[in-house]
């Protein structure tokens, strides 16, 4: 997190929910089109009036209630915010492109790349994913120690 800033929590929410409501129209087939309509309309509310979000939830919430997968149901909630995931998701797909061409460079790469128990890996894909699982859970943690802010802005040298 660059120096002197301070997480605003109550962006992040707001965004995390107006990403998880996005995800949630997408891939839900009940969603009639005027609900549909309805909720894109709260999103813009919400969006344009931070003061007015408590409300655009609360009427979402009751909009979705009873339905399947919604971002309102049930259940533990990952302690990650969807902007964050989002992010994270970025960024591994960066380290999953980067792993592929660093292992495909050359023969060699593959003779001297190991894995946990010193195996080697059978192929690109399977080394870049455990780069990808490796990348996801550092990520994770550096959010939640707050040594990221979860975003993809990139420090520049200056500030380090």
């Amino acid at each position: 997190m660059p120096r002197g800033e301070e997480y605003n929590m109550e962006e992040i929410k707001w965004q995390s929910l107006k990403i998880e409501i996005e995800e949630y129209m997408g891939r839900a087939d009940d969603i009639e089109e005027g609900l549909g309509k309805v909720l894109a309309l709260n999103l813009q509310i919400g969006e344009n009036d931070a003061s007015q979000r408590e409300n655009v939830k609360n009427a979402m919430r009751s909009l979705l209630k009873g339905r399947v997968g919604t971002p309102f149901g049930k259940g533990k909630r990952g302690s990650i915010p969807a902007t964050v995931r989002v992010a994270i998701d970025r960024i591994c797909d960066m380290v999953r492109e980067a792993s592929i061409g660093y292992f495909t460079f050359h023969p060699y790469m593959r003779m001297v790349t190991l894995g946990r128990g010193k195996k080697s890996y059978s192929d690109a894909v399977e080394y870049a994913e455990a780069q990808v699982k490796a990348a996801r859970s550092r990520l994770a943690l550096m959010y939640k120690n707050k040594e990221w802010d979860g975003t993809l802005t990139y420090p520049s040298e200056e500030e380090e």
